[in-house]
């Protein structure tokens, strides 16, 4: 008989969630569907097989779920719970513990794998234009890769043309590799992440003013405008990371670490962040509650965000940053296209 698993995995962790709950409940608004609801953390951010993996024995298991995300993820709670209850910030092994927590955070949802996904389609769109760019080139190619593959390949170079005009170039990932390579980049970026400065600011207890979160929880951010390139090593960024509906942790390379009570205006901004980088949800302890419009007048209405920020040009916006040139990928919505199975052997 084969072993059950796991079949509903949290893109945030229910630990995670907690924190902008009420009895376990959260509010859900999801861009694509335009709905918001009020659901129980177990439910909320979830995706199927998300992190599902194809193990050795080429079954398909949750022992990443199960095992390696849920261990990085109990770690830093009592680490958290002390930041928030003595508004201190962590050092030593607390530090080691939530820089790996903050790693796993930045690439576990669907904004990674979109990443991802972009990039490859991006080099196989230009490999298929290299391929039919001269017929020289074409039957070159095609005569090593018939000497390689022993695959016979009798395709010209002009039916190739002609049947490269009614074809559209996707690519599909296995899912096994995106959790793979999900894992590969977290490792990547703990000592990249433990080199910078963890600051605290706090919402006012007084006001309605409250973080929120987001299907892309860790928000990078230039600190001067024109700023270009990625915040990796670049002490011209600051990265926005909401811990609970009071507390957001400040990233940076600053050498004096802070803790500073923020205004109703700063919390409307980092919510206007989170809004405007999730790729579908938004979650909150309230169903309304503070952001920032463009023109930088506040709003407490989330109707009024759900039908002003997802417009056309969002559902379709890149992801990925290739210097020098322009992305030919689309964006996915539909997260069972970033859901992806395993090839079949």
């Amino acid at each position: 008989m084969a072993k059950k698993h796991a079949r509903k995995h949290h893109i945030l962790p229910e630990s995670y969630l907690k924190r902008f709950a009420k009895n376990k409940q959260i509010w859900q608004l999801d861009f694509e569907l335009k709905k918001s609801n009020r659901v129980s953390i177990k439910d909320a951010a979830t995706i199927h097989d998300f992190y599902t993996v194809k193990t050795i024995h080429k079954q398909e298991d949750d022992l990443v779920e199960q095992k390696f995300l849920s261990q990085i993820e109990s770690l830093p709670g009592p680490v958290i719970d002390t930041i928030i209850e003595k508004h201190t910030l962590p050092k030593g092994t607390d530090w080691d513990y939530l820089a790996n927590f903050i790693a796993l955070m930045y690439v576990r949802g669907p904004l990674f794998r979109q990443k991802i996904l972009e990039i490859y389609e991006h080099y196989i769109k230009k490999l298929d234009e290299h391929l039919l760019s001269d017929e020289k080139v074409w039957n070159e190619i095609m005569a090593q890769v018939k000497k390689d593959k022993d695959i016979p390949l009798d395709t010209t170079y002009q039916q190739a043309l002609d049947a490269h005009k009614n074809c559209n170039v996707t690519v599909s990932i296995d899912r096994t590799f995106y959790v793979k390579t999900m894992m590969e980049f977290a490792a990547f970026l703990v000592p990249i992440i433990w080199k910078m400065t963890p600051n605290l600011l706090i919402a006012p207890y007084i006001s309605d003013a409250r973080f929120v979160t987001g299907d892309v929880p860790i928000i990078p951010i230039p600190r001067k405008p024109n700023v270009t390139g990625i915040w990796i090593d670049n002490p011209d960024f600051d990265l926005y990371f909401p811990l609970s509906s009071k507390f957001c942790l400040l990233l940076n390379y600053d050498s004096l670490k802070k803790v500073m009570q923020v205004s109703r205006r700063c919390v409307a901004f980092t919510n206007h962040l989170i809004a405007c980088n999730c790729t579908r949800l938004l979650l909150s302890e309230e169903q309304n509650f503070v952001w920032m419009r463009e023109n930088n007048t506040i709003s407490t209405s989330s109707e009024e965000l759900r039908n002003s920020s997802w417009t056309d040009e969002k559902k379709s916006l890149t992801r990925a940053k290739i210097p020098d040139t322009e992305i030919l990928s689309e964006c996915r919505n539909d997260w069972k296209l970033l859901r992806s199975e395993d090839t079949k052997d």
